[in-house]
């Protein structure tokens, strides 16, 4: 007698499982599997995670950064698990047959019979056999913080209940220096270096301090907005757009809008620690903060919990991963303190790019708001264009019966302050003689950059360095072809519906080493070229694959009247 088998026996199986970036696939076969509820749980259900099912790909996905709630799975080992529906049922029949297991036992010590299965209300889901045997192929590290921390992520093949299932064994490791040495240690034994942890860790206490006195003594009242940046100068963007239709709709005089704009890392060490003091002041007193880029402050500050931190972000999707969408890459967030996990909302696109921000900032999709970008809100206005155009040409009127290419890259670099462009990839003479009397070539580097590019005199009138002009978005007016690579720009750019070419001479390199969440070859509205002969090439054929381009507006955008800047603040700040 085998007892009481329980419910996912031969009902449902792992069939794969494999990785993509920080999401581990488990693909599913068996019976009514859309009306089943999955989990990822320890031995004992200690912990619990429902996992959603997709039914396009019978599949569920764990993201290793965001578990649930900004969490990461903690030290440990998870399986994963079925709820069985049929739990008090069995429960009964288990108890039945206990009580003829102790009969038979008692009239007839000889004639044991074998006890039966305990059921269980959540139950594992037992693998295939070509699955079990490529689980050690599936192992994972994710380094961070120069490499001297990393998470681990092992799948290993184990027996519960006559069934062979799979094991998540998680662990986080820290850097042993010395192989012969059985304890870890990573702190350096450099006291320069030692002493400059410590006096970070002391200005972050007393910042926090400042800021939970500050914020006690000014207590919420819900119409104080903070409008910042730590990467851009002067506003622009979506928060430039959010903060004209505040004042529109006359919110200003409801609201009291305070703004701080520096581009803070390009400041000495000791200037940033005024510069992050006054802003714990500024901070401190407020009710909602509108960020449009990676800031680094909020990684040292615990914001009151009634305060509303608002990522809108500078750019649509691109194709480079950013935040916890290369962990494990050079440059990895860390997995509880990166800014981006501060975030209780984040304005997305539409629908379709809730998943990608949520994966980047390591945030729920639920706290994704698929409002729209406000910096698209009136972009297309015939007039708006109209007038600046007028306004564009009465500037520079020797640009008026010209073609405008625009070449607007994004920056090489981990962040910031490694940011550059190898500018030795454009040949300057051959872009003069492709222009001839037809193009203008303007340069607008990526915000990040601070080298300019070297023009030659000789080349002068017709490749223009237009990086310091303020809004790029305006540019496009203009532009006739943009030459871009991974860059977001892509999207207002787009709206256009002119050709875009993609200049991507380090497409493996960059893919490879950088990271990206989807492929160019794949997604790019336009001609991916590999190198600059063949963007003369293809600019002088005109061979610009246009029909890439109308597919890419069609999934990207919607036909939303209602302006996305109506949406964040009647939501947000209006709370209709």
């Amino acid at each position: 007698m085998k007892g009481i088998l329980y419910l996912m026996e031969n009902e449902i199986i792992i069939t794969n499982i494999f990785w993509d970036r920080i999401y581990l696939h488990i693909q599913l076969e068996g019976q009514d599997l859309d009306s089943r509820q999955f989990a990822i749980a320890t031995n004992k259900n200690r912990y619990l995670y429902p996992l959603e099912f997709n039914s396009n790909s019978h599949s569920i996905t764990i993201n290793i950064t965001n578990i649930a709630h900004k969490e990461m799975l903690t030290n440990g080992i998870w399986y994963i698990k079925c709820f069985n529906p049929h739990f008090e049922e069995e429960m009964q029949q288990y108890e039945f047959e206990m009580e003829k297991y102790q009969i038979i036992l008692n009239e007839d010590p000889d004639n044991v019979i074998e006890k039966p299965l305990i059921p269980l209300e959540w139950n594992n889901i037992p693998i295939s056999l070509d699955v079990a045997y490529k689980l050690k192929d599936l192992d994972k590290i994710y380094r961070y913080g120069g490499s001297s921390y990393a998470y681990i992520v092992s799948l290993h093949p184990s027996k519960r209940r006559q069934q062979i299932i799979c094991s998540i064994h998680t662990a986080y490791m820290m850097k042993n220096r010395d192989y012969k040495k059985r304890h870890f240690k990573v702190e350096t034994k450099v006291f320069k270096k030692r002493m400059k942890k410590r006096i970070i860790y002391f200005l972050e206490k007393t910042n926090n301090f400042i800021y939970t006195l500050v914020s006690h003594l000014t207590p919420k009242n819900g119409k104080r907005v903070l409008i910042m940046s730590e990467t851009r100068v002067p506003i622009s963007g979506n928060l430039k757009v959010l903060d004209e239709r505040l004042k529109e709709r006359g919110l200003d005089k409801e609201f009291k809008i305070s703004y701080f704009f520096k581009k803070t890392l390009e400041h000495k060490r000791w200037q940033i620690f005024f510069i992050w003091l006054r802003l714990v002041f500024l901070t401190a007193k407020q009710d909602f903060i509108f960020i449009d880029d990676f800031s680094p402050f909020f990684k040292y500050i615990k914001l009151n919990p009634k305060t509303k931190l608002i990522q809108v972000w500078h750019a649509g999707v691109g194709f480079k991963s950013v935040g916890y969408a290369r962990f494990g890459e050079k440059g990895s967030p860390y997995p509880d303190d990166c800014p981006h996990r501060k975030y209780d909302y984040t304005i997305v696109g539409g629908n379709a790019l809730k998943e990608v921000y949520a994966e980047a900032f390591g945030i729920d999709k639920e706290n994704c708001l698929p409002f729209g970008l406000m910096r698209i809100d009136g972009y297309m206005d015939s007039s708006k264009i109209q007038n600046f155009k007028e306004t564009f040409y009465q500037q520079y009127p020797n640009f008026k019966n010209k073609k405008i290419i625009l070449f607007a890259p994004t920056f090489r670099g981990t962040g910031q302050r490694s940011a550059h462009y190898p500018y030795k990839q454009l040949d300057l003479e051959q872009i003069y003689q492709m222009c001839g009397e037809e193009y203008l070539f303007l340069v607008k580097m990526h915000p990040f950059i601070r080298k300019p590019i070297e023009i030659d005199p000789r080349f002068s009138d017709r490749i223009i360095d237009f990086s310091s002009y303020p809004d790029i978005n305006e540019l496009f007016y203009v532009t006739d072809i943009l030459i871009t690579d991974y860059s977001s720009n892509i999207y207002e750019f787009s709206l256009q519906e002119k050709p875009i070419i993609f200049f991507a001479f380090d497409k493996f390199e960059y893919e490879l080493l950088r990271s990206v969440h989807r492929k160019l070859d794949e997604y790019a509205p336009g001609k991916v070229c590999l190198s600059f002969d063949e963007v003369i090439e293809t600019i002088q054929n005109k061979d610009f694959e246009m029909e890439k381009l109308h597919k890419f507006i069609n999934e990207n955008f919607d036909n939303s009247t209602t302006f996305a800047s109506d949406k964040v603040i009647d939501h947000i700040l209006l709370k209709k």
